[in-house]
């Protein structure tokens, strides 16, 4: 009989955030011959604010068509203050789907993106989401020698948010039915971190020195690394790193900050590649670059294909097969402004089963970075 009550109060909760007369109609517009599944979309909070009065961090909740509460974040960007506010949404081909922002009561939500400083364990620093998972390496480890800016990737075939539990156990290198860390970075780029390039070499910085987690959940984890300063030819630069990964995504947006550069200056992401044959994309047009690891019999056990894939929204200049890697390419603007790429990872053990599967979604996604989807607010509603 308790239980009962409390379904109908959180129904009764659910309900009456949405339906709140009081809030703005926010449209959001397909304009490709795609469905779009659970993709984010963000409205600008000072937009917001000026619609809604009396709007805050604590009473906006986001309904869809049908009235629905559906789960929203609002984001920071490590700043005091609320910038923008984000949920996902899904749209037909060529159509447009109208949801409601509105002040009330929003229910807690189900974290589907999580990230954490792991200083038990050398001061890693791990995040992930619903589908996949990554690390970087921090001061701690280079202490002992072991020094990587490379990105590190977790598979993963569970919903769970796994950080803690894998921490706390330490039993993470086999697969007990939830996925592992398989992957081997070493002294590379990893699964597909960036770099200065010079005279025919990755010119690679060191752990990073510190971290800031800007937004955690429920559906975006994202943090800033810095690195200490490090030689590309004659010049000193320092590296910033913002990364950032929504729920129901394999894609991390990566945006690299180079201070102490010149104007301009060649940079890669890469992927480091395995001695044994694995399967490979290759599109400058298109700007994207994907591999498919070989068969992975880490700790000797069967543990599937790794796919990881590369988006290039700016000019790709080359794809290089050299220095163990598949490298895309491109040059950085100047010191002190933004390059943004994206990576992500995909397991055969979890949703993606082939290498031709996986080539398609890094494809798919380079279409969906250059196509966004429209999202305006309605006046008037």
């Amino acid at each position: 009989m308790k239980n009962k009550f409390l379904c109908f109060a959180v129904l009764f909760f659910i309900l009456a955030s949405c339906s709140d007369k009081q809030g703005i109609s926010v449209s959001v517009r397909n304009t490709t011959e795609i469905a779009r599944n659970m993709e984010t979309v963000e409205i600008n909070w000072k937009q917001l604010s000026e619609q809604l009065d009396g709007i805050t961090q604590e009473n906006v909740v986001v309904c869809n068509s049908a009235g629905e509460e559906i789960p929203s974040q609002v984001i920071f960007n490590g700043s005091t203050e609320p910038q923008m506010l984000i949920f996902q949404v899904s749209v037909q081909p060529n159509a447009e789907v109208v949801y409601k922002v509105k002040l009330g009561q929003p229910t807690a939500y189900v974290r589907k993106a999580y990230g954490r400083f792991v200083p038990e364990r050398m001061d890693d620093y791990a995040w992930e989401n619903n589908l996949v998972g990554h690390r970087m390496y921090g001061p701690a480890l280079e202490t002992t020698g072991e020094i990587s800016n490379g990105i590190d990737t977790w598979v993963k075939r569970t919903d769970e948010l796994l950080i803690d539990e894998w921490y706390k156990t330490g039993d993470y290198h086999k697969d007990h039915g939830k996925g592992m860390d398989c992957y081997k970075v070493g002294r590379t780029l990893g699964s597909g971190a960036m770099a200065p390039y010079q005279n025919g070499k990755i010119v690679l910085a060191n752990n990073y020195i510190r971290q800031q987690t800007l937004d955690n959940g429920p559906l975006r984890i994202s943090f800033r690394l810095d690195y200490a300063p490090f030689k590309v030819g004659k010049v000193e630069v320092t590296e910033t790193r913002i990364i950032s990964l929504d729920a129901n995504s394999h894609f991390n947006r990566i945006e690299e900050i180079y201070a102490g550069t010149p104007e301009e200056m060649p940079v890669v992401a890469g992927i480091v590649t395995r001695p044994e044959p694995g399967d490979t994309l290759m599109d400058v047009s298109d700007g994207v670059v994907a591999y498919w690891e070989p068969q992975n019999h880490d700790n000797g056990d069967n543990n599937g294909h790794i796919g990881i894939g590369l988006v290039i929204p700016v000019d790709m200049t080359d794809i290089l097969v050299e220095n163990g890697h598949l490298l895309a390419l491109t040059t950085y603007p100047g010191a002190g402004r933004s390059l943004v790429y994206y990576m992500g990872t995909g397991w055969s053990k979890a949703d993606v089963k082939s290498a031709a599967n996986w080539f398609d979604m890094v494809k798919k996604e380079s279409f969906k970075i250059k196509n966004p989807l429209v999202v305006s607010i309605l006046k008037g509603k």
